[in-house]
């Protein structure tokens, strides 16, 4: 499902506009990236649970020539989804 079919199924579920689920949207996902970057984890009870995780520098091979070389240290959003939205997820609610 692609963002824009994702606001328009919203608008219809909430009977608000095209326009007001988009800001909707674009808000939650500024504000979600705002608190990731301050490295606080974003917990939504019944729903989810995002935060920053940081790699470890390690060494990866390139499989066409089994080169080795050096991936450096980064940081990356991990997604954590809570029991009840995978109990919805599995009963179909």
């Amino acid at each position: 499902m692609t963002k824009t079919e994702f606001i328009k199924r919203l608008a219809k579920k909430q009977k608000i506009t095209l326009t007001e689920a988009e800001r909707g949207i674009d808000a939650f996902f500024d504000l979600l990236a705002e608190c990731l970057k301050e490295d606080e984890t974003v917990r939504l009870y019944g729903l989810c649970k995002f935060e920053i995780k940081t790699t470890k520098e390690r060494i990866g091979r390139n499989p066409k020539n089994g080169k080795e070389y050096m991936i450096p240290s980064f940081r990356k959003v991990k997604f954590t989804a809570s029991n009840a939205l995978m109990n919805r997820i599995e009963n179909g609610e």
